[in-house]
This record gives structure tokens, C-alpha cells and sequence, in this order.
């Protein structure tokens, strides 16, 4: 038979929350360690007692009522000496735990009751023949020391329902972080530091419906999306795990006009795309091809996404003036710059021509000096181009964002036919 090494029982009594819970379970190992079996199963009744009460009384702190209502009857069986209260209590302690405040689930529960009533069999006179007691292993004895540390007394007493509701309105207060760092830490103090997988599971999936929801604020997305990367730090391989298993549901669900928040999703989650079903990563191509163009703000992001890139330049390629003249771009991509460019030096009259030099001039420290070499060169192929009225103001801001130096840039103007506009003035526009 193998015994049981001493450092995994000091592991186990390290990974308990806190001091007391620590000291409740270092008695029971110390009757294993003497091999007291039955006085070890006896003391980890005792500290599941002990440690469950603890929790009902932090959280009576925390305003819980129905922590607050099963303490004070705790508190007056004890001050009257009401024992036949407080053996009902004992008995009832793991349904409590279990069905109202959710510290141990069904399988949990399954387990520490094995403990109750093999503590009964270890203190109780009860005999197995007329004259043998109940004789307990070291086997079980650790077993029951393992089951209410990894069970109970590691864990915080929020770690059902009322956890993740206290984690739901952390990430939606005002307050919330909205940076990534300081959300992994102010996360990691609470209910996450060391949870149960289902919690952190329902709490991912939380947030993924929230972020994908369509009645959900900007900034509440934000945070969301701010929430589930610090999870992700925390928690990998349970994040991982819900992300394979759920995503490609809470997408199928998504109706087609609220695409965009998929996409929004993709860009704020990094490799989620790749836990899509194929289903789904086609509906998703198949959008981004012919994007609304009420979100083709998001080609930023998806002409740098490889999976959706090819489909996001058959978008580009389909885009007119207009589109791109009403879409608020943060910062222009490169490819949207040359698809601009591209409109404006093939326009075919004077008013297309003044129009498009709008979206030019407002862009201009975006283009590139390539780009703007290009512009130059292009003006004088096209003489609705350059013969337009705004034309001047196109040079004019292209010189001023010193992407290409002053004499580089009068070279290329008098080699393109466009000397009249060399070294020429703000207030010397009008006369051309």
C-alpha cells in the first residue's frame, strides 16, 4: 500500500483561503499524520462546519438576508443552549450550502456527505459486530481531507448565483477599468481569485452575450470587452474551453443586422475566430463581402485580419465615393487611401472631381508619400481633375503634412505640368 506523501497534505492545507480555515484542517491532518484516522475524519467534519458557518457570516456582512436570517438563529441556539437546534442545523448544513447558497455543487455535495456520515460512524458508539468499532483507513481519512479543502475551504463564500451577479455589476459599474491590467487585478481580488470552473464558465458567457447583444452601449461594450481579456489572463484554459464550446452558438443566434458586433468581438478578442464552425466563419465572409455600409468604419480592422481580408477587398473594391466620403474612419488604412485616391483621379467630371478633393483634403496626413506622389502624378492625366476648382487646395495640404520635402515635392509638381502650383500660398489659391 502507498502511503500518502506529507507534502501533499501540506499542499492541501496551503491551498485553504484563509487562517481559519488553515487551522480547522491542520488539526485533522495532525491526527492523519499519528495515525488517529478516525479523530482526523472527525476534526474535518468539524472544520467543514466551522468553515461553512465562516462563510454564512461574511456574507451576513456583505448584507446577504438569507445568510443574515440562517446566522442569527445560529447565534440564539447558542446563547440558550438550544442543542436539539443545533444538531437540526448540523444535519441540514450541506443541503444549505448546496441548494441556497451554492459553495458546493450537486457532485460536491455527494462527497462531504460521505464525510458526514462516515464522521458519524468514527464518533458515534456504533458497533460493526459485538465487539469491533467502526475502523477507518488512511486512505479515507485523506480522501475526506482532500474533498473539503478542494471543495470548500479554498474556495471564497460567493461561488454560485450571488458571485456572479457581484461579477456582472463590477464589470458594468462606471467605474470598471477600462484598462486591461488594472481589470486582470481588480478582478483577481474577488470571486475569481480561486473559483470553481463553472463560475468563471457562466461568467464568460455572460459577457460574451453582452458584448454581442444589440441594446448594449458602447462604453458597457468596452468594458465587456475589456472584462473578457482579463479573464482570458486569469483564467486560459477555462476561458478556452467555454470560447470552443459556446462561441459558435451565441453567434448562430446573432441576427444578421447586428453582424457588426461579431466583428467587433473578433477584433477585441484575439483567436476567437478560430473556435467559429465552419457554418458560421462562411455566414461571417459571406457579410463582410457586402458589408452595410453603415459599418465600413470596421475595413480598418478587417483588411489587417487575415481570415476575413480577401473578403474585406471585394468590399473595398465594390465602395463608392460616397460610402467613403460618410464613414467616420479613425486613422485611414492604407488600402481604403489608395481605393480613395483611385475615385479621385478617375473622376469624370468638374463636380465629382471638387467633391472627391473633400475626402482628399481632409485626409491628407493620412496618404503616405508614395501615395501622394501618386495623387500628383494622376492630376495631370485627367483634366477634370486638374482643371477642378479644389485642385489647389489638394496641393496645398498635401504640402503641408511634410510628408515628402519642399523641393522633392515643386520637382514633382513641374514635372507632372504643375509648376503654376510650386512653392504657391494659401491666399494665392483663389486666383487659379
Amino acid at each position: 500500500m502507498i502511503t500518502p506523501s506529507i507534502a501533499d497534505l501540506d499542499e492541501l492545507v496551503l491551498l485553504c483561503r484563509d487562517e481559519r480555515a488553515r487551522s480547522y484542517i491542520t488539526e485533522a491532518v495532525n491526527c492523519y499524520r499519528s495515525g488517529a484516522f478516525r479523530a482526523a475524519i472527525v476534526a474535518t467534519w468539524v472544520a467543514v462546519c466551522f468553515d461553512i458557518i465562516d462563510k454564512l457570516r461574511e456574507l451576513n456582512l456583505s448584507g446577504d438576508k438569507g445568510a443574515e436570517k440562517i446566522v442569527d438563529g445560529i447565534d440564539k441556539a447558542r446563547s440558550t443552549n438550544d442543542f436539539a437546534s443545533s444538531l437540526k442545523f448540523e444535519r441540514e448544513l450541506l443541503n444549505i450550502a448546496r441548494d441556497q447558497f451554492e459553495f458546493i455543487s450537486h457532485l460536491e455535495h455527494i462527497d462531504l456527505d460521505r464525510l458526514q456520515q462516515d464522521r458519524n460512524r468514527c464518533a458515534h458508539p456504533s458497533l460493526q459486530s459485538d465487539d469491533q468499532a467502526f475502523l477507518a483507513s488512511a486512505e479515507l481519512a485523506r480522501l475526506h481531507i482532500r474533498s473539503a479543502v478542494t471543495h470548500l475551504l479554498q474556495h471564497p463564500p460567493a461561488q454560485g448565483k450571488y458571485a456572479l451577479e457581484r461579477l456582472i455589476h463590477e464589470v458594468n459599474s462606471e467605474y470598471f477599468p477600462d484598462d486591461i491590467t488594472k481589470a486582470t487585478s481588480s478582478l483577481s481580488s474577488g470571486p475569481l481569485k480561486r473559483p470553481r470552473e463553472t463560475l468563471v464558465r457562466n461568467f464568460i458567457v455572460v459577457l460574451l452575450k453582452q458584448a454581442l447583444a444589440a441594446d448594449t452601449k458602447w462604453k458597457s461594450r468596452l468594458r465587456t470587452y475589456v472584462a473578457l481579456s482579463a479573464v482570458k489572463t486569469l483564467h486560459s484554459s477555462i476561458f478556452e474551453r467555454t470560447i470552443q464550446e459556446k462561441l459558435s452558438h451565441l453567434f448562430r443566434a446573432i441576427e444578421d443586422k447586428n453582424l457588426c458586433n461579431a466583428i467587433l468581438l473578433l477584433k477585441k478578442i484575439n483567436d476567437c475566430w478560430f473556435q467559429l464552425d465552419a457554418s458560421i466563419q462562411h455566414k461571417i465572409e459571406s457579410y463582410v463581402a457586402d458589408l452595410p455600409a453603415n459599418n465600413l468604419e470596421n475595413l480598418d480592422f478587417l483588411l489587417t485580419f487575415l481570415p476575413l481580408k480577401s473578403h474585406a477587398q471585394i468590399r473595398l473594391g465594390n465602395t463608392t465615393e460616397k460610402e467613403l466620403r460618410e464613414t467616420p474612419f479613425c486613422s485611414l488604412p492604407n488600402e481604403v487611401a489608395d481605393k480613395l485616391i483611385a475615385i479621385y483621379l478617375s473622376s469624370s467630371n468638374y463636380a465629382q472631381a471638387n467633391l472627391c478633393a473633400q475626402q482628399i483634403i481632409n485626409n491628407a496626413s493620412d496618404f503616405s508619400a508614395e501615395q501622394q506622389l501618386k495623387i500628383i502624378e494622376g492630376i495631370s492625366k485627367n483634366s477634370q481633375v486638374s482643371c477642378s476648382v479644389e485642385v489647389g487646395s489638394v496641393i496645398y495640404k498635401l504640402r503641408q503634412t511634410n510628408k515628402i520635402q519642399s523641393h522633392e515635392f515643386d520637382s514633382a509638381l513641374s514635372t507632372n505640368e504643375l509648376a503654376k502650383y510650386v512653392t504657391v500660398t494659401q491666399s494665392e489659391l483663389s486666383q487659379f
